[in-house]
């Protein structure tokens, strides 16, 4: 059978960087002309960057976006699929009745496809548009695309049938795949933008497993790498054969070009596209063996960051250090993500601080070897008392005087980022952020929240894994185990611990998975046995708590279902549980 040497171009786009995008697809056609592949094949919207959003209603952009797609086809190089978008035309139609308001009419808001185009020798030879458009999770498709209806697109490479897909036609069983095998494709390439979440690969290759089995031949599903806003791509691009076996993969969250040859079965079917020189040698892809799960988040969340700060213009962060696991494990991550010199943690004790809170943050700071600066807040806070003193007819208490210490030290931080150009990284978990259990314009003011899409019980998982690395790798471990093992505190009032406002996160937790990603009824939730007024209780809190929640920076998601993009739930709400 004939051999089509594939290069998967696992790259990190920027949304709207055309230049940059132009750029980086041409170095990476550079290596996969020097490794001899017959193919390239990009991401989805690699040129233009996932997801555009409102950039594809934005005067000039598709012009653009055409424009670079111009410069890119007449690059030197193998053939290569550039995953773009286009402007309506004879394979871009309306997809049914009812989806005319997708996309709004008129000259300002043209009918793009989301596209993937194949150029060889400054020539565009075939384009495929994607037919199945996501609109659930993070997806908003059919506010932007029109769906692909015409006919598939198969190109001809080395006497083998290359179907081309976009990301949601391969999940289809009997749909989009099925129609190309039919047509009388032999191999299937497919762009993707698919993002991280827990579990996504697994789920990525049991699904391609079943669609190379469908239709009997192989699969080389190449993924954008990365982060974007809150979303982050893991890449982790794979190719399999007819049985599903894996031929190579690639690492995860790293560019890469996943240069692997691929035996398919030879037809006539489609546009050739011209190949130079004998066939290659065989030449079997590397297969990166996946990190375990926790390994794998806290790799998204390093990415996340990094991407965040660096596609954005940022060169150094800062970030109020308690001495508690949150902003241990923040300081990590950011240490992590950007270097320590780029990193500054500021303690900024109160009244209510414990002498071990203090050494416990400067103890992760010798660690990570980062700048700490102590700043007390005492003198603040009495002075602030003093001036709402005649308004509250007495000094603040209670709830007042615990936010009062919150807003405080957002003031300082926020003042360190305005005279310095750092972002301030927020550190509340998804645990809190769920449950409102924080300060709005204190502790959630910030530019970039790390880790509210983690969960606290995680947190302490996320920590150990760290450790854990420290020590294989001979450097010392991050996060004291003092930290590990004191009770989560605010320290806003003597004696305080979290689980005299909350239940034990080990509680608190699972319940908010069912309730907030697996959207479970409270009635549900009771069935499973978990006790009534504890059930009631925590849907009150998240659902009430979501005013707190619009106000809150981005932040890296890795669960299957985020605050924000994912979980769109109304502030004002009258549903409450029975």
């Amino acid at each position: 059978m004939p051999v089509v040497r594939l290069a998967l171009a696992q790259m990190n786009a920027v949304v709207g960087g055309l230049a940059d995008n132009v750029a980086t697809i041409g170095r990476l056609r550079t290596a996969a002309a020097a490794a001899g592949a017959d193919l390239m094949v990009t991401p989805e919207l690699a040129l233009v960057g996932y997801p555009p959003e409102d950039l594809l209603l934005k005067e000039g952009f598709i012009e653009s976006a055409r424009a670079a797609l111009a410069v890119v086809a007449s690059g030197l190089g193998p053939a290569a699929l550039i995953g773009t978008v286009l402007p309506e035309g004879p394979s871009v139609e309306l997809a049914a009745s009812g989806d005319s308001r997708d996309v709004p009419e008129g000259p300002d808001h043209p009918r793009v496809a989301n596209a993937l185009v194949a150029v060889d020798r400054g020539d565009v030879v075939a384009t495929a548009t994607k037919r199945l458009l996501p609109n659930y999770d993070v997806f908003d498709e059919r506010r932007y695309f029109r769906r692909g209806v015409g006919p598939h697109a198969i190109v001809n490479v080395r006497g083998v049938a290359v179907g081309l897909l976009i990301c949601e036609d391969v999940w289809a069983a009997a749909g989009p795949a099925a129609e190309l095998a039919a047509q009388g494709a032999t191999l299937l390439v497919v762009a993707n933008a698919s993002p991280f979440a827990r579990g996504r690969r697994v789920e990525r290759e049991r699904m391609l497993v079943e669609r190379a089995r469908e239709v009997g031949c192989p699969i080389a599903y190449v993924n954008l790498v990365g982060g974007q806003d809150e979303l982050v791509f893991d890449g982790q691009s794979v190719v399999v054969d007819a049985r599903g076996e894996v031929l190579a993969r690639a690492g995860a969250f790293d560019e890469a070009l996943l240069v692997v040859d691929v035996e398919a079965a030879a037809s006539p079917v489609g546009v050739p596209i011209e190949t130079l020189g004998a066939p290659p040698a065989p030449r079997r892809g590397p297969v990166a063996e996946p990190a375990d799960d926790v390994a794998e988040i806290y790799q998204a969340l390093v990415v996340g960051t990094r991407d965040y700060l660096r596609k954005n213009g940022f060169r150094s962060v800062v970030l109020g250090m308690s001495g508690g696991i949150d902003s241990s494990l923040v300081a990590t991550i950011a240490v992590d993500a950007v270097g320590a010199a780029a990193v500054r943690g500021v303690a900024l004790p109160s009244r209510y601080s414990s002498p071990g809170s203090l050494s416990d943050a400067a103890a992760v700071a010798e660690r990570l070897d980062i700048d700490l600066a102590e700043v007390p807040i005492e003198s603040v806070h009495a002075a602030l008392a003093d001036v709402l003193a005649p308004l509250l007819a007495g000094e603040p208490t209670g709830l007042t005087d615990e936010n009062l210490q919150s807003r405080i030290r957002g003031v300082i931080l926020m003042a360190l980022s305005n005279a310095t150009g750092a972002i301030v990284l927020t550190t509340g978990n998804k645990s809190e952020m769920a449950t409102g259990y924080s300060t709005l314009y204190g502790d959630s003011a910030g530019g970039f929240a790390v880790i509210k899409d983690v969960p606290k019980t995680l947190v302490y998982e996320l920590c150990r894994h760290r450790n854990a690395r420290a020590r294989r790798d001979g450097d010392p471990e991050p996060i004291p185990e003092t930290v590990l093992e004191k009770a989560p505190s605010a320290e806003l009032r003597p004696d305080q611990r979290d689980d005299q406002s909350l239940p034990p996160y080990e509680e608190l937790d699972p319940l908010l998975e069912l309730y907030v990603e697996r959207d479970f009824t409270a009635e549900a939730m009771v069935a499973l046995g978990y006790d009534p007024e504890l059930v009631v209780r925590i849907v009150r809190l998240v659902d009430s708590s979501e005013y707190k929640r619009r106000q809150s920076p981005p932040g890296v998601r890795i669960t299957s279902k985020a605050f924000g993009r994912d979980r769109r739930m109304p502030i004002t709400n009258g549903f409450r549980p029975a």
